[in-house]
């Protein structure tokens, strides 16, 4: 056997074709030289040996087929297991019908046989081969075992064949099988792949004696899920352990997954020591990264990077920490650790390194790094595969340089639909949609076909830019291409409708589903609420669930929302029953929903309750339950609990300063907000935005603290300080403090006419305030000298936007965003940029088309509106009286038009009206 050894590693290892045929005439000689009696029973037996000692050796289809050819000149073919090591050979090579040839001259009734040749093709990557002789199997009545059962599982798993699975599940019952520990681990591989976690776990429990194997198939079935049931993993791993069996380092990987998805560090420490303790995974590179992945996930980047530094710390290890810095928004420590890996390490980067370090400077728009490592790319002769040429093309189009991406685009040779989607995207995100759609149809015509991809970021671009018109053009291009068919496509297309404000046209899609998954509850329920239908979404909650939806995390948390809104208490304790029935009650975002519901509703001991009751809390956590005491006014709570998350090492974020500044400024607690305001930088490095110097001023003009408050308005570093003014402006006039608002109101007029006044007319009875609005509207300063007087009194005239305008006169859309002035008809004559009749009419509701309680009652609800109105006609009446010989008869108008509105509202327009007199 030594010589047929050695002729046999020199067979499968070299390629030369002189070698080969030379080997295959030596093997064939020395094959029929031994063989002197072909009949005898050993010779047989001998031939068989050395064969199957050939073909183990044998890496090329060619010289398999002569190999083969010398077997059956030999007589020793029709043996099934020769036979069978001949298709398994086949099979690992590719060839599939030369397999199915050799299995037809060796099929028989064993099942041995079908089994081997199961394996074979799903070792060898062809599970529709496996599913394609169960099928054979069971039509020629042969039967099957557990093995069969194993396979053909796994081979459904592979083709994602749910439907197909389950009927193999049904005959494993009728054979009894489900209790076998191997075709238990296979079914529960089948189930968790579709996320049928309960399926799962029932078939968990009817293994008899379960193993490792089975163990760790249901640990790994609840890492494919997201959600709070997970959390039963670790039960399992608890009695696996009580069982005696020991868990290995796929058992630890799965583990790790599970705690990293669910943010249990305390757990996922535990496993970490665990491995350390019992040697298990020394110096494995994928137990270190799902270590490394698991840190990251709960935010310990420094014990993540702690592991990296205390171990040899591979690329994938690296990749690991740098992508869940990326997952975090903390894309410049992921910069940071760049150099530590390369110079401290020695760990020489992949491309998935570059693609993470790429993406981290798209978000910090960072061009300038972002191109020297373009430039390091060309200098080492780098070759530019997708994932690079896409993060660059990603980076420069976050940085608004389309024209490098486009020359990068430009300069690729062969363009797939991922480079495509790429630039696609890249046009989307800068707000150049006719390049974009231009861009799609050069794709087309280049012969690229678009992708799934390709629609969906269409779609989600003009959702989010509310682009009805393009919106409905990639709707029509999806129904023509057939891209309707997929449900993401139908639900984003059904987001796109509900964004723009077509609720009815996302409700007609949405109906038309027939196949309608979770997302499509969802989003529909989204759309519902975010448009002001929450008793939609209510009763969209309770359908689905009649149609056998579990609701997730995200559709709990919009009905949340919604009975919040409605201020529907007991529709809120059943949802979180079912929250507790279901085991979401320790999914954050759901918890932290509950405590803001709870809240709304009045129900605070409910919602502090529920936060002291959550075992895990982050910083939503705290910041819903520190807005909830300060909706409340529980300004003391609010500063415990402050308090509190320094003590725990919680590191406060934007809208934690904004909450709790509030509260300070509702309970005139004013060191203590200077304290939290000046801690921002010295201590949490938290930059103060608008919204907190905002808060400042207002707990300093409600303290009285006007001098201060102006002071802090100019020592701000904020660029735009009119709408802090205008907030100190209102504290003025609440305190009498006319001086500081004569400097104010200067202030506001170097910052722009633009900037109207806030609070005027409640000054009107103030002769000092009434000259400052006489110069602010009608001084030769800015009537007729500065467009932007036009332009402010414009915007004065629409501070009550939502009031009924006649459509004759106004031009408005059907829901008005009160942060864009109306527009005036392009047939008003509007002079001086004012019309007494125009503005009346803004201001006002048609009394001619009302009657008098129906006047009076709507008036009322806006008094200041009225005010308004009345007002700015009086300061017009001046300016107009001096043209009494054109505007005689408008100014006649306008007094009666007083007249008659004061019948209405006297006590509202009795001042004003004085007003109007006097200056006429």
């Amino acid at each position: 056997m030594t010589m047929l050894s050695i002729l046999v590693r020199n067979f499968a290892g070299n390629t030369s074709s002189k070698f080969n045929k030379v080997a295959l005439l030596k093997l064939s000689r020395w094959l029929s030289g031994s063989t002197p009696n072909t009949n005898s029973l050993s010779s047989k037996k001998h031939n068989f040996d050395k064969s199957a000692l050939l073909f183990q050796g044998c890496a090329d289809v060619r010289f398999l087929k002569k190999i083969h050819a010398n077997v059956f000149t030999h007589g020793l073919c029709w043996d099934v297991i020769l036979g069978s090591k001949i298709l398994s050979c086949y099979a690992n090579l590719g060839a599939l019908h030369e397999s199915r040839l050799v299995f037809q001259k060796i099929v028989n009734d064993d099942i041995s046989l079908w089994n081997s040749a199961m394996v074979d093709y799903f070792r060898a990557g062809y599970p529709e081969e496996v599913i394609i002789l169960y099928k054979r199997l069971k039509l020629n009545q042969i039967g099957f075992n557990g093995k069969t059962i194993t396979f053909v599982m796994k081979s459904c798993t592979e083709l994602k064949n749910l439907y197909l699975g389950k009927g193999v599940h049904a005959d494993s019952l009728k054979l009894a099988l489900s209790g076998n520990k191997f075709v238990g681990s296979s079914l529960i591989g089948l189930y968790s792949k579709f996320s049928k976690t309960n399926d799962s776990r029932g078939v968990f429990e009817e293994i008899i004696n379960k193993d490792i194997v089975a163990y760790t198939s249901m640990i790994t079935g609840y890492s494919e899920t997201v959600d709070s049931i997970a959390w039963n993993a670790f039960e399992i791993a608890t009695d696996m352990l009580q069982n005696n069996l020991e868990v290995n380092r796929v058992t630890l990987v799965s583990l790790l997954q599970i705690a990293g998805n669910l943010g249990a560090l305390q757990e996922g420490k535990s496993l970490h020591c665990y491995s350390i303790r019992r040697a298990i995974g020394v110096s494995d590179d994928i137990l270190e990264t799902s270590i490394v992945n698991f840190y990251t996930r709960c935010g310990a980047y420094q014990s993540a990077a702690t592991v990296l530094q205390n171990s040899k710390g591979t690329v994938a290890s690296w990749n690991a920490l740098l992508s869940g810095l990326n997952r975090a928004g903390q894309s410049f420590n992921a910069i940071q650790y760049l150099p530590v890996m390369l110079h401290e390490h020695k760990v020489t980067p992949d491309s998935v390194t570059f693609a993470n370090v790429l993406s981290a400077c798209a978000e910090l728009c960072y061009f300038c790094f972002a191109a020297s490592i373009h430039a390091y790319f060309i200098r080492r002769f780098i070759p530019m595969d997708v994932v690079l040429t896409t993060a660059l093309i990603e980076v420069y189009t976050k940085c608004t340089r389309v024209m490098r991406s486009k020359y990068l685009f430009d300069q690729l040779i062969i363009k797939d639909v991922v480079s495509y989607n790429a630039m696609i995207y890249g046009y989307l995100q800068n707000d150049m949609a006719n390049e974009a759609t231009s861009l799609l149809n050069y794709m087309m015509a280049e012969g690229v076909a678009p992708d799934f991809a390709t629609v969906l970021s269409l779609l989600a671009a003009f959702a989010d830019q509310r682009d009805l018109v393009r919106g409905r053009w990639i709707h029509g291009f999806a129904i023509r291409h057939g891209f309707c068919s997929d449900v993401d496509v139908e639900n984003q297309i059904l987001y796109m409708y509900s964004a723009c404000g077509k609720i009815a046209a996302a409700r007609a899609i949405f109906d038309s589903l027939e196949k309608k998954n979770l997302v499509s509850w969802t989003a529909m329920m989204k759309g519902c609420l975010s448009n002001g239908h929450a008793d939609e979404v209510v009763q969209l909650f309770q359908v689905m669930q009649k149609y056998g939806e579990k609701p997730d995390s995200v559709s709990l948390v919009t009905a949340v929302q919604a009975v919040s809104d409605l201020g529907h208490l007991n529709g809120l304790k059943q949802i979180h029953c079912f929250v507790y029935r279901s085991l979401l009650e320790k999914d954050k975002i759901t918890a932290n929903s509950l405590i803001s519901a709870y809240a709304k509703c009045g129900k605070l001991d409910l919602s502090a309750g529920l936060f002291f009751s959550l075992k895990y809390r982050n910083l939503d956590t705290w910041n819903a339950m520190i807005s909830a005491y300060a909706m409340h006014g529980f300004h003391i709570n609010v500063l415990e609990m402050f308090k509190q998350m320094e003590e725990e090492n919680i590191q406060p974020d934007e809208l934690t300063f904004s909450t709790v500044l509030t509260a300070c400024s509702h309970a005139g607690l004013v060191k203590d907000g200077w304290r939290i305001f000046n801690s921002m930088t010295s201590v949490y490095s938290v930059l103060p935005q608008e919204e907190h110097y905002g808060c400042m001023v207002d707990l300093l003009g409600r303290a009285g603290h006007l001098e201060d408050g102006y002071k802090f308005i100019k020592l701000s570093t904020l660029k735009d300080k009119s709408t802090i003014f205008c907030a100190l402006l209102s504290a003025c006039r609440t305190h009498g403090n006319t001086r500081l608002a004569h400097a104010i109101s200067k202030e506001l007029l170097e910052h722009g006419p633009q900037n109207p006044v806030p609070g005027q007319t409640s000054w009107q009875n103030d002769t000092s305030w009434r000259l400052t609005l006489h110069c602010r509207g009608v001084s030769s300063k800015l009537v007729g000298a500065d467009p932007g007087a036009t332009q402010s009194w414009i915007e004065a005239v629409v501070v009550y936007p939502t009031l009924c305008l006649p459509s004759s006169l106004m031009q408005r859309t059907e829901v008005h965003d009160p942060q864009i002035p109306l527009k005036l008809a392009p047939n008003q004559r509007v002079f001086c940029g004012l019309h007494m009749e125009i503005v009346l009419e803004a201001y006002m509701f048609d009394t001619e088309t009302l009657d008098d309680d129906e006047v009076v009652s709507n008036l009322n609800c806006r008094p200041m509106a009225a005010r308004s109105a009345i007002s700015i006609v009086a300061l017009t009446l001046n300016y107009k009286m001096a043209r009494k010989n054109r505007m005689q008869n408008h100014g006649k108008g306008g007094i009666n038009r007083l007249k008659e509105f004061s019948r209405h509202l006297p006590h509202v327009a009795d001042a004003t009206m004085a007003e109007a007199y006097a200056l006429k």
